[in-house]
């Protein structure tokens, strides 16, 4: 078996490596992570969307808008240029009412507009024909089926109180709840002792043997007299926030 020092092939394989070698010591390494390659397009879907509704601007988010609305999806979508010069796009609608169809697109939770006279009709009504127009398909049919009527529930409770009682003047309630107060003038009659005794005023009871024969045959007597009564309407509006949010802003 020949040496290793005399292998032919030895000094032609140093001489071959060597140089490399050489190279390798005095060069400088340094290492890196690989860089992820740029998806085109994809800084342009994650910036803020400009939306010039009628006078005024709303500023959102891509997916904001595309999630459950037809028009933004196919707004959006990239197949027409229709954006302005300054990069927002015009919508031809009442700012007033796009407010809420942005806030439900937003978080999912349905309007519910409730005064002193009750469920704004007029304001509900306008709103279905957006959310139709903007292809919002839960919230058209949470305004069309009237669900918001289901949102809040009115109690009502009654108490009438005479003048001198001392309830009426004094109601505590809890938050939420408001109390009414709706005098009335009544008149009723009062029994009149026949000895003119006061504390048998208005006392039938009072009046012993010396009252019933003081009265002789004659019947009982009366007066008329004004009274107040008080009625109290206690009125509690308790409201279910479930009716309210939209299932698949819960999922």
């Amino acid at each position: 078996m020949p040496k290793f020092d005399s292998c032919p092939k030895l000094s032609t394989f140093g001489n071959t490596i060597r140089p490399f070698v050489f190279i390798m010591e005095n060069r400088s390494v340094t290492s890196e992570a690989p860089s992820s390659p740029e998806i085109p397009g994809l800084a342009a879907r994650e910036a803020p969307i400009h939306l010039q509704v009628g006078e005024r601007r709303f500023t959102t988010a891509r997916a904001t808008l595309t999630e459950e609305s037809g028009f933004f999806a196919a707004l959006l979508s990239g197949r027409w240029e229709n954006a302005l010069q300054d990069g927002s796009y015009f919508i031809d609608a009442d700012p007033n009412l796009f407010q809420h169809i942005l806030a439900y697109l937003r978080r999912g939770v349905f309007p519910l507009f409730d005064g002193a006279q009750g469920h704004d009709h007029h304001r509900y009504l306008a709103l279905l024909e957006e959310a139709r127009y903007f292809q919002i398909p839960q919230l058209e049919a949470w305004l069309s089926n009237k669900h918001y009527m289901m949102a809040a529930q009115v109690t009502y409770k009654a108490e009438e109180y005479d003048e001198d009682d001392p309830r009426w003047r004094t109601v505590t309630t809890a938050a939420g709840k408001t109390v009414e107060y709706h005098p009335q003038w009544a008149t009723r009659k009062v029994y009149l002792c026949p000895r003119g005794i006061p504390e048998h005023r208005d006392n039938r009871t009072g009046c012993g043997r010396r009252c019933e024969s003081a009265r002789g045959d004659d019947g009982d007597q009366f007066e008329e007299e004004l009274s107040l009564h008080i009625l109290v309407i206690k009125r509690e509006v308790a409201f279910n926030a479930d009716v309210c949010v939209s299932r698949a802003a819960e999922e």
